[in-house]
């Protein structure tokens, strides 16, 4: 819609915490598709989806506002009708007057987070000179990008500063600047700014043109911690909470630490080293349990050679093909077959190895033959193994491919059509 309408007064620059208002709807879309309708209205306290921000939740008249949008100064309002799509018309109507109340949590939550960016984001600029060139907020995301590369210890001592601002209990004052006043002052800005520009000022920290609602004061940030950063775009992406979502976010990895001390019967902080044990005890039994398949396979496949009386070849091998249905193990194993089946057999060397999908019936539950996945290795050195390729293909709807003398892939089928098809090959 390119004409939205006039204006919509933005209440919550006024006052970022209140949480409740009047205003009189200006403009009413419904969306037929959801149930919902869009409110437009001549004020608001609402803060949309706007500067790598979510938009404030709440209710209108008692129904769940889901979406916040702004465009052209105009914010629009998504509103759940709780109907059938088509609904709400009866609801709302143009120049009625609506009650208005934001989630007041989650609008906290935001104004700690971003006015602990603003800290965060003036030291890096102060300090190292970089500019925040991305930034994401929302109730389980946060991060901040910057256009030059930090490491650890300068994170950790940028923290340390960012948490002292906040005990240091500084003001933050907002405003529209005149032309007057940007034409003297130095101010971050992440973009070019068409029109008034309203400028956030951390006291001896920070100056930065910003849309969002923030706290009063930087105590009310409660406190900074970064809990992740990697390298991005040639520069630093850094993950953070503040305040009440840091205290939460400390909650969620208590539990799963006092979790995971109960269910490994450790102390906390001897879950490192319990881990570690573990990580080297699985490694261990993964390298047995290998070495066990493979004997199992040598095996096998000496057994099978050893019972055939087909003619050799010069070199000792049995001058023809083989076909190898192997038992549930690690991946790898299939490549070992096949190698251990080349040195015995001249001809095409075929194993399969089941790739764990589910039987899609039985015999006895409905009537119908047991179906399976497999994975495959076709090969022949110095032959042509295409044609074991291209009738798993169009029998069974294998999927796959490789050079002329080795194919690999996967098929689903009922095994002992498998078994009959491939051993007419071999033959």
């Amino acid at each position: 819609m390119d004409e939205l309408g006039e204006k919509t007064k933005k209440l919550y620059d006024d006052n970022a915490y209140a949480t409740a208002f009047d205003a009189v709807i200006t403009a009413v879309e419904k969306d037929r598709d959801e149930g919902c309708a869009w409110l437009t209205l001549d004020g608001t306290l609402f803060f949309p989806e706007e500067g790598g921000q979510s938009p404030d939740r709440g209710t209108i008249n008692g129904l769940a506002v889901t979406d916040v949008q702004i465009k052209n100064d105009v914010i629009r309002h998504k509103v759940d009708m709780g109907c059938e799509p088509g609904g709400g018309e009866a609801v709302f109507s143009v120049g009625a007057t609506v009650h208005g109340v934001i989630d007041w949590e989650y609008r906290y939550r935001n104004m700690q987070m971003h006015t602990g960016e603003h800290i965060f984001s003036g030291l890096v600029h102060s300090i190292f000179g970089y500019d925040n060139v991305g930034f994401h907020l929302s109730d389980r995301t946060a991060t901040m990008d910057y256009n030059g590369k930090l490491t650890e210890q300068q994170l950790h001592e940028l923290e340390e500063r960012a948490n002292r601002v906040i005990t240091d209990n500084r003001e933050v004052n907002t405003w529209y600047a005149s032309e007057e006043e940007l034409a003297r002052m130095s101010y971050r800005s992440k973009k070019a700014i068409d029109g008034a520009v309203r400028l956030v000022e951390v006291d001896g920290v920070d100056l930065c043109a910003c849309c969002a609602p923030h706290v009063r004061a930087t105590g009310e940030v409660g406190c900074f911690k970064l809990i992740g950063w990697e390298n991005y775009k040639g520069g630093v992406r850094v993950s953070y909470r503040c305040g009440f979502r840091a205290m939460e976010d400390y909650g969620e990895r208590l539990a799963l630490l006092t979790k995971l001390s109960q269910v490994l019967s450790v102390k906390t902080e001897d879950l490192c080293a319990t881990v570690e044990k573990l990580q080297e005890e699985r490694k261990r039994l993964a390298y047995e349990l290998v070495a066990k398949d493979r004997a199992i396979v040598r095996t096998r496949i000496a057994e099978l050679a050893a019972a055939d009386g087909r003619a050799r070849t010069e070199d000792g091998r049995i001058n023809a093909s083989c076909v190898l249905f192997l038992e549930p193990a690690e991946a790898s194993i299939l490549r070992y077959a096949v190698d251990e089946l080349k040195a015995r057999y001249a001809g095409v060397c075929c194993a399969l190895l089941p790739a764990g999908g589910a039987a899609q019936g039985t015999a006895e539950d409905s009537g119908v033959a047991e179906v399976s996945t497999l994975r495959y290795l076709i090969e022949q050195d110095s032959g042509d193994v295409s044609v074991w390729q291209q009738m798993l293909r169009e029998r069974f709807g294998a999927k796959g491919g490789g050079p002329k003398n080795s194919v690999q892939g996967s098929v689903t089928a009922e095994e002992q059509a498998l078994k009959e098809a491939l051993a007419a090959l071999a033959d």
